[in-house]
């Protein structure tokens, strides 16, 4: 997980060969086998032989389904810093840096049992190692376990094609959304980040210890969507894929990994980060010559709540337990280069968090088909939502439609036949809401408030030469038309079913299964 400021420096970082497979383990207070027969679909052995939870009993088919779409993971030919397991890197953090102050760690903490048995679960807490670690651009001797067990020699499989062979773990969590919807996401660990040449600067972003993720959402057990994430989101994702135009092989989702800061893409080639200073640009390098990283078989799986309804997040058990530690997998930055004020980093950042974080939120793009006329949507409110609306008298939801356009000369005409699968325009692509080149303005809809029922409105399309619906959000409204809340914006993704990619569309059918929870989600 890299900040967006950051991009690899050398084409040839040092190719290396990789690791033999480590044993399959089962975390979360859960522990079981793994053997899934993907000819017929299911899994023969996920046996729950203990479980440290108690209410775990019985996901058997949750765990199938984070096996069942595990991500093939591609990395570049010009990789360096490869994936390991959590347990490999443990080892090597001798302190840990809280609030500037340096604490020596006692080794028996150090253990996927009692990671979180550190004060306040590790809050606050940097684990540490005590090795040099900001390569420019190669890493010291005494670090070299930095590069992974693959990175080590005679650690990397041979693929028998020219590419070698990653086996590592990859930590998974499924996430129940309710009315059928799951939501998967995936967690790669790796030792290292290098970061990005930022000209100047030399390499900056260096950090100790990189989580990167990829989401999937499935309804009724069948993907529908994948969101790829590169670094610390913003304009660093690649937004929701439909399943339709995803890369596929096996009937998994295939990512890109970017060489040296690890973000997932959904297509090999350059992609650019957002500029250093406006003027630094900065990419993710990935390819389709590297190492090959097949995670079927390997994933260690997490419930993350007791049920969508209360929204109240595992507490893991047994081997489990570092999943509830709270602190970062690295040291801190450094903040003394001539450049911080300037750029906000230095060569070091620091260490990012584990991957137990929010994982409520809906995908980065609602999709829904474009359609010709008004737009229609139908939504849901939380238990909590709907209580909290009642107990303040809320008679009707409205919900205010987002549309967009490029902001038009004076010498251009309205034309009122720019259908709903129009082309996306590039101002469209390339302004925000607040840009000097995009109109925004709304169109709004009404309906009884329904608490927990589904609620549907109308409203009319966006109207006018290459419009095009935005997003949607929700207000409260009382009985004599005041409004007292405002929900934030949900983006929407058209698209047209025989056409790949989606397309700038007046107009929406969308079936919203993601409730509207905490009012700003």
């Amino acid at each position: 997980m890299m900040v967006p400021q950051l991009s690899l420096i050398l084409d040839s970082l040092v190719l290396l060969s990789l690791t033999s497979a480590s044993p399959t383990r089962g975390y979360s207070g859960l522990t079981f086998q793994h053997s899934f027969d993907a000819s017929s679909g299911d899994l023969l052995q996920d046996k729950l032989i203990s479980d440290d939870l108690k209410h775990d009993q019985g996901h058997e088919a949750m765990i199938a389904l984070l096996d069942k779409y595990a991500p093939v993971l591609k990395l570049s030919i010009a990789e360096a810093y490869f994936p390991s397991s959590v347990e490999y890197m443990l080892p090597h953090f001798t302190y840990a840096t809280v609030n500037g102050s340096k604490h020596y760690l006692n080794p028996n903490n150090l253990t996927l049992s009692n990671l979180d048995s550190l004060p306040r679960r590790g809050q606050d807490y940097f684990l540490s190692i005590p090795e040099p670690h900001n390569p420019q651009p190669f890493i010291e001797p005494s670090a070299e376990y930095l590069l992974g067990p693959a990175g080590q020699d005679g650690g990397m499989e041979d693929g028998g094609d020219g590419r070698g062979r990653v086996k590592e773990d990859i930590y998974g969590f499924w996430v129940d959304q309710g009315r059928g919807v799951v939501d998967l996401w995936y967690w790669t660990y790796y030792p290292y980040n290098f970061g990005k040449f930022a000209g100047p600067f030399g390499v900056i972003g260096n950090h100790v210890g990189d989580w990167e993720h990829i989401r999937m959402r499935t309804i009724n057990g069948t993907a529908e969507s994948v969101d790829y994430h590169a670094h610390s989101g913003g304009p660093t994702v690649s937004g929701t894929l439909r399943w339709k135009d995803v890369e596929k092989e096996d009937g998994r989702p295939v990512g890109y990994i970017a060489a040296g800061s690890h973000g997932i893409w959904p297509t090999p080639g350059n992609h650019e980060l957002a500029p250093l200073l406006n003027y630094i640009k900065l990419v993710d390098i990935c390819d389709d010559a590297g190492p090959i990283w097949d995670t079927k078989g390997s994933v260690i799986p997490f419930q993350y709540w007791n049920s969508h309804e209360n929204r109240t997040k595992v507490n893991h058990e047994g081997k489990g337990h570092w999943m509830n530690f709270r602190g970062r997998y690295g040291n801190t930055g450094e903040n003394n280069c001539w450049w911080y004020k300037l750029v906000g980093n230095c060569q070091l950042v620091d260490a990012p968090p584990g991957p137990n974080r929010w994982f409520g939120s809906p995908p980065i793009c609602t999709i829904a088909p474009a359609v010709s006329g008004n737009s229609r949507y139908a939504f849901y409110l939380s238990e909590r939502t709907a209580r909290w609306a009642k107990r303040r008298h809320v008679a009707n939801i409205q919900l205010e439609q987002v549309c967009r356009r490029p902001r038009r000369k004076e010498d251009e005409m309205e034309d009122e036949h720019s259908g709903a699968g129009s082309s996306r325009s590039s101002a469209l692509e390339r302004g925000g809401d607040d840009s000097d080149d995009v109109e925004v303005w709304t169109t709004t809809g009404t309906c009884k408030f329904r608490g927990q029922d589904r609620h549907e409105i109308t409203t009319m399309a966006c109207k006018g030469m290459q419009a095009a619906v935005k997003s949607y959000r929700l207000s409260f409204c009382l009985a004599d038309g005041r409004c007292i809340f405002s929900t934030v914006q949900r983006d929407i993704c058209a698209y047209v079913e025989d056409k790949e990619g989606y397309i700038s569309s007046r107009a929406v059918d969308l079936e919203d299964l993601d409730e509207w929870f905490d009012m700003g989600k």
